[in-house]
């Protein structure tokens, strides 16, 4: 078959055309992933090593990801900035399903959105899991030895947290009250501030992240990590439930979200990249020496255990606002 000049012109145009389209397609910039909380905590340090290896995954186009830090609000400040960019997949927010749910509880009616409806879970590469932290001047070293120290004080116990709103916050408060021991709260923006008042003893407990105590273990002592099992990285640290505290038999799944009218195409390429960098050999040991665990979890999994943390926190927090 013999083609004019004309439509041999044509063909080529349109192979050219074809291979623009191509790498037009998602992405072709680099990806922004706010972040709610300073440097240095659990969500911020998960932020960074997956960012690092966004460029290796094959969905993204050798694109990289840079961390933005906005603190607030216990994350919500990030939030609504997300919701405040275009739904073209090149701002994500990553934080953990029990503090992205705590915050929406707390706020009841006046809620800055909803994360259901707003906001679209793309899937999950680590976990959050919170611990009871004391100093190490502290006598105490399990977790009835702290109970009976400070119910014997009668005093109010001074403790930091990440913020007011969030997973942590929510399992300080219901231990304080499920043992009835008078206490105050002080939210920080974020983990590695609060840490740095336990440190400095300006607060006589902290509610943080496991991972926060890594570098810092001649001033810091954990006393019990909540989940229905052990931390995979602090196997040697009991749980709540093992000494004597039900209720707070669960995690926060570390999870990158998107607005919920983003592409198609985006929430598959970035949910593809999750998984890959999630087994990337080189990601498994940056967590690992943070004290933090890598596993996928699927954007349906990690929707519905998303659904099943609101039930859980719900009555967490409507206790706690009616205690305050």
């Amino acid at each position: 078959m013999k083609f004019s000049k004309r439509a041999l012109f044509g063909i080529a145009a349109a192979a050219t055309f074809t291979a623009s389209a191509a790498v037009a397609d998602y992405p072709e910039k680099p990806i922004k992933i706010m972040v709610g909380f300073s440097a240095g905590g659990g969500t911020d340090t998960t932020a960074r090593g997956f960012a690092s290896y966004m460029h290796e995954a094959e969905s993204m186009n050798g694109q990289p990801a840079y961390i933005v830090n906005l603190p607030g609000a216990s994350g919500q400040k990030a939030a609504k900035a997300v919701l405040g960019e275009k739904s073209d997949g090149y701002t994500l927010y990553m934080i953990n399903i029990g503090t992205f749910s705590v915050g929406e509880l707390a706020k009841g009616k006046d809620r800055p959105y909803s994360v259901m409806d707003d906001f679209t879970n793309l899937g999950c590469a680590s976990q959050l899991v919170t611990s009871l932290q004391v100093h190490t001047s502290n006598s105490a070293k399990s977790m009835q030895e702290y109970i009976d120290q400070v119910k014997a004080s009668g005093k109010t116990v001074t403790w930091g947290t990440s913020g007011a709103t969030t997973m942590h916050s929510g399992i300080g408060n219901f231990f304080f009250d499920a043992y009835g021991i008078p206490h105050k709260m002080v939210p920080f923006k974020g983990g590695s501030k609060a840490r740095a008042a336990l440190v400095s003893q300006s607060v006589e407990a902290v509610f943080g992240g496991v991972n926060t105590v890594v570098g810092f273990e001649d001033d810091i002592r954990p006393l019990a990590s909540a989940g229905a099992d052990r931390d995979p990285t602090a196997k040697e640290l009991p749980t709540f439930k093992e000494q004597g505290l039900d209720g707070v038999e669960f995690t926060g799944l570390m999870c990158l979200f998107a607005k919920s009218d983003v592409p198609d195409e985006v929430k598959a390429d970035v949910g593809k990249a999750i998984e890959q960098i999630s087994g990337i050999k080189g990601f498994k040991k940056y967590m690992g020496k943070n004290d933090l665990a890598a596993f996928y979890t699927s954007s349906a999994d990690a929707t519905a255990a998303q659904a099943a943390m609101f039930k859980t926190m719900a009555p967490v927090v409507e206790k706690i606002l009616a205690n305050n």
